[in-house]
């Protein structure tokens, strides 16, 4: 799976939004009704009476692909799946650790089937207001989940999506997958997503003069 941010830049001065996208989409063959999909994401932040966690956060993420699982993405980037009773554990933990509704994110927009390709095409946004920070173009292969066999078909395929956008296609996708064995996961996919939320959280505190902490 590759997934690619589209600046808010790239979108209004091309003319190409969301709707647009997947216009083009349909027209290149996906025969049935697109299904919604959505990623949101939540900042858990230690409490300062806490002296043990001191400065320490965490990335509580729900998709949609996976509604009965809750995955926690923490500072240090490691990743934990569990199922979705994990978020009544955390309403327990009130005293330690308290989400920010303010860096509150999500993508949401269209799921597509196109031969062994699904696509999702939506948008970012952030915060209580649901401000568009930017569009996000998600691209799986389903036949496989190993990354030498997905990783030329995902460039080409990549290649023609985009042709009609000025962003760069990653020289390399294998990034998030296993180093030793290869193997793809969907951990790896939420990890792609939190990136690109955190790049978006970055560049709204840089834009408002408050550095990375936002």
């Amino acid at each position: 799976t590759a997934t690619l941010p589209i600046a808010k830049a790239v979108v209004s001065t091309q003319s190409t939004g969301v709707e647009n996208l997947g216009a083009k989409l349909i027209h290149n063959h996906h025969k049935n009704e697109p299904e919604i999909w959505h990623i949101e994401c939540e900042t858990y932040t230690a409490m300062q009476n806490v002296s043990a966690l001191s400065g320490k956060s965490f990335q509580l993420i729900h998709s949609t692909e996976e509604a009965t699982l809750s995955f926690a993405f923490s500072d240090q980037g490691g990743i934990i799946v569990a199922e979705r009773s994990f978020d009544t554990i955390l309403t327990k933990l009130g005293d330690s650790y308290q989400p920010n509704k303010m860096t509150r994110i999500m993508a949401m927009g269209k799921k597509y089937e196109i031969a062994d390709f699904t696509v999702k095409v939506g948008s970012v946004q952030l915060g209580t207001s649901a401000s568009f920070r930017c569009m996000v173009l998600e691209i799986e292969y389903r036949p496989s989940c190993y990354f030498k066999d997905a990783a030329a078909l995902l460039h080409e395929f990549l290649s023609v999506v985009t042709a009609t956008l000025p962003i760069a296609i990653p020289e390399t996708l294998n990034h998030f997958a296993d180093s030793i064995t290869g193997l793809y996961q969907l951990s790896d996919t939420i990890k792609q997503y939190v990136k690109i939320f955190s790049d978006c959280r970055r560049a709204v505190a840089n834009s408002m003069g408050h550095g990375g902490n936002f």
